[in-house]
């Protein structure tokens, strides 16, 4: 079975145990190797200390200048059984052995080759060597005359082997602990493991690894910048529109925190706020977007927000189609509407022979239209708005009121801070609004129709201000409402699903502009609602 197909619990389960298992055995070497030196430095001080008492006592000296060792082998040999250790040797200045446990190697010279600094340099030490017994640690004495002249030396030692047995139960005993901490640390890794992979929802690494390249892949491609924070508002992701939008560096600006990056983002404050952004508008670098916003939760904790966006200037070219597009699909279908009524009237003359009824009614009709085509043309000089006034005319003459555009209104090419699809969402919703409280009015007070249908815009492009205006004579502003709070997003003196939105518009419209909103009564019925933008305002 090859690696990658072993689970990631059993592969981290095995990594663990086998690293374990190696620091185990490092630990039991060291340890093993550091009794045994211990052992070997206490026998070899031991070994020393006894052998400097006996070169200091008087019947050692006494031995060696009388040569009575002959008398003195049983009581150092029992001496040696005594102690411990593996031999008492006691030699001359020659190093010819005087004392030692086996007779047959009595007189011969001692072996080692660790003499000298016993035997010329009069000192006392530890020594490791191989003699006639074996490897043994040694600890060696020079003896001295009454003089301080060189007779003779100790030798007392303990064999390595011997020593190896007495170091054996410390090794089992560190081998035994090595495996119950072995089986612990087994147990520890397995549940540990089985946490770890439940914390990346039970994902393998190489599905991560892929999930990652097929994320990192996606985001490039999407055209909507994203960026997002974990919960201290540092980086942590950024796509590649995201950097083309707001001109970054996604290496300079990663891992970074966004009060730094966009000291102007208050993405963060989603984390405490746990709440979500739609279409919201923001300034960030230089740059006006429409973004999305979110906390992002796991297991009901906020870790982090992340934001979508686009330009806005890309929304509103979409904006701009999309309210051509609708104008002309409402004037066409007031057309329709319009002309289905005239054919019928025609085709009605027609058949009574009322020829020249049938002419007076074409010329009127077309005469209408040009009329009004002409007169926007010459006062409006933007198509946008000329084509959505239009097209609000014929939509009121298909619901039984009358769009009247002032003649006194004006309106040069606007200057280039100020776009044309903007003025458009003004008037359109203002128009609508207009719209809807007529007809309330009309259905509350049928028999005031006459009086109540008509609805004025009036555009004014004198002077340093753009002036919008529309007036209606409906039911009038909500008592139980103010202007702050009509203009608020949601609320709405109408209360059908997803109303609010119209004036919020246009005062969000409006400030961007750095203009005003003005909100009053007429004098006898209905509403006004004039909008001031200045030609200098910022956009």
């Amino acid at each position: 079975m090859k690696w990658n197909q072993i689970s990631f619990r059993y592969r981290m389960l095995i990594i663990m145990t086998v690293s374990g298992l190696l620091q185990l055995l490092v630990l039991t070497l060291a340890g093993f190797s550091y009794i045994k030196q211990s052992q070997e430095e206490e026998m070899g001080l031991k070994a020393k200390g006894v052998a400097t008492f006996l070169a200091q006592s008087s019947s050692v000296i006494h031995m060696i200048q009388y040569d009575t060792s002959s008398l003195m082998q049983a009581r150092y040999r029992g001496l040696t059984e005594m102690i411990g250790a593996a031999f008492i040797v006691i030699g001359d200045k020659d190093g010819i052995r005087l004392i030692h446990p086996i007779d047959e190697r009595i007189g011969l010279p001692m072996k080692g080759g660790d003499n000298d600094l016993a035997l010329i340099h009069g000192k006392s030490y530890v020594s490791f060597a191989e003699g006639s017994l074996g490897k043994s640690v040694r600890g060696k004495a020079a003896v001295f005359d009454e003089d301080g002249n060189v007779i003779g030396v100790v030798s007392v030692g303990y064999l390595l082997d011997r020593l190896q047995d007495r170091i054996e139960p410390y090794l089992l005993f560190l081998i035994g602990m090595a495996i119950l901490v072995l089986i612990a640390n087994a147990i520890i890794s397995y549940f540990i493991s089985r946490r770890f992979q439940k914390a990346i929802l039970g994902f393998e690494p190489e599905e991560i690894g892929r999930l990652y390249g097929e994320l990192d892949v996606t985001m490039s491609t999407i055209k909507e910048g994203v960026i997002s924070i974990d919960t201290h508002g540092v980086l942590r992701s950024i796509n590649t529109s995201a950097c083309e939008i707001l001109g970054l560096t996604k290496e300079k600006v990663m891992n970074q925190p966004l009060t730094r990056v966009l000291p102007n983002s208050d993405l963060q404050s989603l984390i405490d706020s746990q709440e979500t952004d739609h279409d919201i508008e923001l300034y960030l670098n230089q740059q006006r977007i429409v973004a999305n916003r979110s906390p992002i939760l796991v297991d009901g904790k906020v870790v982090g927000a992340v934001s979508s966006f686009r330009l806005r200037d890309e929304i509103s070219e979409l904006t701009d189609q999309l309210s051509q597009t609708k104008a002309y699909a409402e004037m066409l279908r007031s057309q329709t509407h319009e002309h289905r009524n005239k054919l019928n009237t025609i085709s009605g003359l027609v058949q009574m022979g009322e020829v020249e009824a049938v002419q007076s009614l074409i010329g009127q009709e077309t005469e209408h239209y040009q009329q009004l085509i002409e007169f926007l043309r010459e006062t409006v000089k933007d198509p946008l708005i000329a084509g959505m006034l239009l097209g609000k005319t014929e939509r009121a003459r298909e619901i039984g009121l009358s769009l009247l555009v002032d003649e006194e209104s004006r309106l040069e090419p606007l200057p280039e801070n100020i776009n044309a699809d903007d003025l458009v969402t003004i008037l359109g919703n203002l128009i609508d609004n207009a719209f809807d409280a007529t007809q309330s009015a009309i259905k509350a007070a049928p028999n005031e129709r006459f009086e109540r249908a008509q609805i004025e815009v009036s555009i004014s492009d004198f002077g340093n201000e753009i002036i919008l205006e529309v007036s209606d004579k409906g039911c009038g502003l909500p008592k139980h409402l103010d202007v702050d709070a009509l203009t608020t997003r949601g609320v709405s003196s109408k209360s059908a699903h997803n109303r609010g939105v119209g004036l919020f518009l246009v005062k969000q419209l409006t400030e961007r502009y750095q203009g005003q909103l003005e909100m009053i009564e007429n004098d006898t019925m209905g509403t006004r609602v004039t909008i001031y933008i200045p030609k200098d305002g910022l956009a």
